[in-house]
């Protein structure tokens, strides 16, 4: 029993006060006001950080993000749950681990490099626009390809595919295949079996790629700065520019915001898709 106990008081003491304590500290700090004189936080009760969040454009931002996180994670969604099902049902164990390691190698260099390869892809002298163009599909460079929305999405799915991937692969792992030979056996086909069962039993993996990538999102900037134009903006560069004039309540206000949302998301994805089944064992 005590060395249970010690075993599971190091982990603890890590998880509060390398993650818990500065979360909190955001918090209490992102009611704290801001004096513009000295341009520090002056220990005194205030709302106005969380008032502020809708002056000057930033409501706006905030709600650009979120769509941006919920797009980026929907698409990753529909993506890697057939990729996820051809790596663990079709594919034998060689080619899983390649499909595998052509998910995660890109992530083997800087993640500024991933960005800027899009550029060479989307611009208008880029790759895709060279052979538009040569196959008389297109008589000018499509500008939208880069520098807009379109842009920004496609480098924030290339990103963070993996990890929409890898929790459903888990999911699917979990799955009884006596449940699916059970469905077959009574006639369902393939979509009806992947509905009617498949589906359902990988809720949770599907949830967890979701807020994987939704969090992930919400947190980025590269994508955004490099695929989106001067004029583009998310979160986390409305918060790099709030900390430039040194204002961390406002900052600490947006993040506590974000944090709000994805807790709430979290209890959601716990109370209907069942996230925590994830981590039982099966069976169970």
């Amino acid at each position: 029993m005590k060395t249970s106990v010690l075993l599971l008081a190091a982990p603890l003491a890590a998880i509060l006060v390398l993650g818990l304590a500065p979360l909190i500290l955001v918090v209490v700090w992102s009611f704290c006001a801001w004096d513009s004189a000295t341009y520090w936080i002056k220990p005194e009760f205030s709302l106005a950080a969380y008032g502020a969040i809708l002056e000057a454009g930033r409501w706006s931002v905030f709600l650009s993000t979120l769509g941006k996180a919920f797009l980026t994670s929907a698409i990753c969604l529909v993506i890697a749950y057939p990729t996820a099902y051809a790596m663990y049902f079709l594919a034998g164990r060689t080619l899983s681990v390649v499909l595998a390691a052509l998910l995660t190698i890109p992530f083997f260099t800087s993640y500024l490099i991933r960005s800027f390869s899009w550029r060479l892809l989307l611009g208008r002298t880029g790759v895709i626009n060279t052979l538009l163009q040569q196959a008389g599909i297109t008589d000018a460079p499509l500008d939208w390809l880069l520098f807009s929305d379109f842009a920004v999405i496609v480098g924030l799915v290339a990103s963070y595919l993996p990890f929409a991937t890898f929790p459903v692969l888990l999911s699917m792992r979990r799955v009884d295949p006596i449940a699916m030979a059970a469905s077959r056996d009574l006639g369902a086909g393939f979509w009806t079996m992947g509905r009617t069962v498949l589906l359902p039993l990988t809720y949770s993996g599907v949830f967890a790629g979701f807020l994987f990538v939704f969090v992930m999102v919400a947190g980025s900037s590269t994508e955004v700065q490099m695929l989106g134009g001067a004029g583009a903006s998310i979160v986390s560069v409305m918060i790099n520019d709030v900390m430039r004039v040194a204002n961390f309540p406002l900052a600490f206000a947006i993040s506590t915001l974000m944090l709000v949302i994805v807790f709430g998301l979290v209890l959601i994805g716990n109370a209907i898709f069942g996230l925590s089944s994830l981590f039982e064992e099966r069976g169970q």
